[in-house]
């Protein structure tokens, strides 16, 4: 019988065990050379590459920050200003403005918690009693397009995966209050979920709940239960590096059987909606008509604000503060581009355009699917794929070196048959 070293079949399981492990260097593994030939001088070299730009990893703390939109933090009409708060605000008991006595607002919720932008241009935690104040003090006013406390949901904690193409799917545990009146309305959105595929097309989901209320009704108070409904459409985002800022879409959606008014060249500009299940969702709150276009005076203001995310909140993206007041004549800022061929037209009728259970015509993604299309469960993680072509290459090398040794069954067999 042929003898082979051991030392070849511990050579060929140690490969196989630095291959599963997590790589991010060379490393060098050194043994004994016991074959007495010198010809390796006892070391074994195995190089390991470090993780490459376009590779697929695991996602364990990134951050999600948005304001929504600039009537979010804004002056009102009644109640003081608009505002976000941390967490599910409780039931008040009806469409009352808030006060400090009531305790119902939070600057922080877990995970959650309310930012808004000083003097110099940083965030800090905001506060109850600077929640209607903007950047240098002044309360907000709802007779200016741009006063706005700029005020913001971050979120830490979000787990997920970018996979190797590009495409990436996070989930946040947590939730938030937007007050709009001072309290006489408001909903929440619970556990957000970031799903974006390969060509950087995609969506925030959130489950929304809160208060039916209605302005020519304050007796109106109803309970609305929990449903999932589109936060932000989100076109053309670029996932590489540490994360994005994106200005999801709003400028050119159209959304019927909302009180949307076409789109003319005097409001093309600003026209638009956000997502068709959110606002159907509006339409329950009574808020419907702060989130499109409806000819009113505060249209401007209504406009989808940036979108940031981290995948490392330890290490977050750039945020831009808002400007400072420019007056009732300047628009907030928003670089979207147009709604994709598949849009409205102008001039719009919006009793035409249809709309859809949970987003606009244009979403690239499947409401019940992930990332990954469908398939067996199993194959859904990105990460498998690699590994299991690791354990497939390992199953060969020790194929390899029990045919040198004589050692496979069929090996064994013949032996034993010329034996006899």
């Amino acid at each position: 019988m042929r003898r082979v070293s051991g030392r070849l079949l511990a050579a060929a399981l140690m490969v196989g065990a630095l291959a599963l492990a997590p790589a991010a260097a060379a490393t060098a593994v050194t043994g004994a050379d016991d074959s007495g030939d010198g010809t390796s001088g006892g070391q074994l070299l195995v190089t390991v590459p470090e993780r490459g730009p376009h590779e697929g990893y695991v996602i364990d703390d990134a951050q999600f920050r948005w304001g929504l939109n600039t009537e979010s933090g804004s002056g009102a009409f009644a109640g003081g200003c608009n505002f976000l708060s941390a967490g599910v605000s409780r039931d008040m008991g009806g469409p009352i403005v808030w006060t400090d006595a009531r305790n119902a607002y939070r600057a922080t919720d877990g995970d959650v918690r309310i930012e808004k932008p000083l003097r110099t241009g940083e965030y800090d935690l905001a506060t109850w009693a600077g929640r209607c104040l903007d950047a240098n003090g002044s309360a907000v006013t709802a007779s200016s397009l741009t006063s706005q406390t700029g005020n913001q949901v971050v979120i830490d904690g979000g787990t997920g995966v970018r996979a190797a193409d590009g495409s990436v799917e996070i989930r946040w545990s947590g939730a938030f209050t937007v007050v709009f009146y001072g309290g006489m309305t408001y909903w929440s959105a619970s556990d957000p979920v970031l799903s974006i595929d390969a060509r950087g097309n995609g969506r925030v989901t959130a489950t929304a709940s809160g208060f039916g209320a209605s302005m020519t009704d304050l007796g109106k108070w109803d309970t609305i239960v929990g449903r999932q409904v589109v936060l932000a459409e989100l076109r053309g985002v670029d996932t590489s590096g540490r994360g994005f800022a994106t200005d999801p879409l709003y400028l050119g959606v159209g959304v019927g059987g909302a009180g949307q008014i076409g789109r003319t060249t005097d409001n093309a500009a600003h026209w638009g909606s956000f997502p068709a299940s959110f606002v159907q969702f509006q339409k329950l709150t009574g808020q419907a008509g702060y989130w499109l276009t409806t000819g009113g005076v505060r249209d401007r203001a209504k406009v989808a604000s940036a979108l940031y995310i981290s995948y490392d909140a330890r290490a977050p993206v750039t945020v831009a503060p808002p400007p400072i007041d420019g007056g009732a004549g300047a628009a907030p800022q928003n670089t979207i581009r147009q709604r994709p061929a598949s849009g409205v037209a102008a001039p719009a009728v919006p009793a035409s355009v249809p709309v859809f259970a949970l987003a606009d015509a244009s979403t690239v993604l499947p409401q019940n699917e992930g990332l990954v299309p469908s398939g067996p469960a199993g194959l859904a993680n990105p990460l498998l794929v690699p590994l299991l072509g690791i354990a497939l290459a390992l199953s060969a090398a020790i194929v390899a070196v029990l045919n040198l040794m004589q050692a496979l069954p069929w090996q064994r067999s013949a032996r034993s048959a010329g034996a006899v």
